[in-house]
């Protein structure tokens, strides 16, 4: 059937990606229609101008900085699972054989 391309602990990774980027979007998605209604209400901003806008190159680089953070958080959620030690990520990484080298090395541990 050929290399599985996800480990239980992948799973758990992506689980926790899924997670964090759904959260994200739901934040954003809610605030949107909030800002919608509001613009619409207060300003008669319509949808259409919204999706119409094109940025300025300087509002073009705070958008690019929110979709940085963005990407970083979904990204980064594997990070706070429980073990973030060395040995564990290059055991995760299926380098076994390095996370002992290391370990008889002394690299492994923390002070040294």
């Amino acid at each position: 059937m050929g290399d599985r391309y996800l480990s239980p602990d992948n799973v758990d990774d992506l689980a926790r990606m899924l997670m964090a980027l759904l959260s994200e979007v739901w934040i954003m998605r809610d605030r949107m229609a909030i800002q919608e209604k509001l613009l619409g209400e207060k300003l008669g901003v319509s949808a259409a101008e919204i999706d119409d806008y094109v940025p300025d190159a300087e509002f073009s680089e705070k958008l690019e900085a929110l979709r940085d953070r963005l990407v970083s958080a979904v990204i980064s959620a594997p990070l706070s699972a429980d073990d973030r030690s060395v040995d564990s990520i290059l055991r995760r990484a299926g380098f076994t054989d390095a996370a002992e080298r290391l370990k008889s090395d002394g690299a492994g541990e923390t002070g040294k």
